[in-house]
């Protein structure tokens, strides 16, 4: 309290601090705290199943998104074939391609690898933050300031994804069973949607995706999500559309009257 004044929390000087790197990591936490029930709760789900621990744990590196490990490894564990379970995953992560069309105008200009590998960390989380900081004032910055903020959060949230799911797999016998890790996934994601919220159309379409989320929650496949999506857009798109049409007067003597 040096001077009579309060100092700020740490996130909050990061937040504040204008390097791309420091933002990336404050931006991060905020996250990470909303994705402990998802993480924890699906790393005991992947426990309860038959394979062995460290094998359904091993889906978290090699699938970076929470609805995909749930899907795939459900259906090792009851055993399916390849083909089936690639193309079950495929299904479950579909909405990838919704998030990449739109980032892909604020890293047209990042070195191939980079983008390989921004396609590699792209998640719910990641993309949240990252068209919630480029969609803003500024755009985020020039194209390097971009993918220092893009990388930092995306390799920050791997690491705690990791973290918290092999947290939930060691904790399994002791962790609470009263939240299906479906409904986690639904209520986590509409944690994420909070600060892309800056229009009507964005209203519109976080109210309508997460609603229908959460009411499709017991379909298979991870299909939840992806209805939710898609209906979220069809929303947002109508909202925006509506917004956007020509307002036509009354006759003048229907407006006099």
């Amino acid at each position: 309290m040096a001077g009579g004044g309060m100092r700020a929390p740490a996130f909050a000087r990061l937040a504040s601090d204008r390097s791309p790197f420091r933002r990336a990591l404050a931006d991060s936490a905020t996250v990470i705290v909303a994705y402990l029930p998802f993480g924890l709760t699906l790393g005991a789900t992947l426990a309860s199943t038959r394979l062995p621990a460290g094998v359904a744990w091993a889906s978290s590196p090699l699938l970076f998104n929470g609805a995909a490990q749930l899907v795939a490894v459900t259906l090792l564990d009851g055993g399916a074939g390849a083909f089936l379970v690639v193309a079950a995953t495929l299904v479950a992560t579909a909405r990838m391609l919704l998030y990449s069309a739109s980032l892909a105008p604020y890293a047209a200009e990042w070195p191939r690898r980079w983008r390989w590998l921004g396609a590699y960390l792209l998640s719910d989380p990641v993309y949240a933050l990252a068209i919630g900081r480029f969609g803003g004032p500024g755009g985020g910055g020039g194209a390097r300031e971009r993918r220092v903020y893009y990388l930092t959060v995306g390799a920050t949230l791997f690491v705690a994804w990791q973290v918290l799911t092999g947290a939930g797999v060691l904790l399994a016998g002791v962790l609470p069973q009263w939240l299906p890790v479906d409904l986690a996934a639904a209520l986590t994601l509409l944690l994420l949607l909070l600060p892309m919220l800056t229009g009507r159309a964005a209203y519109a379409a976080a109210a309508a995706g997460g609603a229908v989320a959460l009411a499709v929650t017991a379909l298979p496949l991870g299909l939840g999500l992806l209805v939710g999506a898609a209906a979220g857009i069809t929303a947002g798109v109508a909202a925006e559309a509506w917004r956007r049409a020509p307002r036509t007067d009354p006759p003048e003597g229907v407006r006099d009257a």
